[in-house]
């Protein structure tokens, strides 16, 4: 997006836009973190085989299954969206009260030498 149109955009559309954008990553992240978060909580709770970290983690994972691994994911996914969504509003809101510049740009050069 250019800077000229990231100027012209309405409030309302910053507010939609950051808000889409931080229900998208917090619905990846919530993805992404499900099984961690599920292991974490089942070692916490002293499930598990005796022995070293790798392998209760393993075993706790085979017991559990690709389903048990993701069990509690649609809650998870609306608590993050909310959280992330919120923080991405926030960070929004700030900027532009504090009249801060728009984010860089980082541009490829094009590696041809100007002479």
């Amino acid at each position: 997006m250019s800077e000229e149109t990231k100027r012209s955009l309405s409030g309302t559309a910053k507010f939609g836009i950051s808000l889409g954008s931080g229900i998208i990553a917090g619905f990846a992240a919530a993805i992404l973190s499900q099984p961690a978060d599920t292991l974490l909580s089942q070692i916490n709770k002293g499930h598990g085989p005796e022995g070293s970290m790798p392998y209760r983690l393993r075993v706790l994972a085979q017991q559990a299954g690709f389903r048990g691994l993701f069990a509690g994911l649609g809650p998870r996914m609306i608590m993050t969206a909310g959280l992330v969504a919120g923080q991405f509003l926030l960070y929004g809101a700030i900027k532009d009260a504090l009249s801060a510049p728009p984010g860089l740009e980082i541009h490829k050069e094009n590696s041809a030498v100007h002479t």
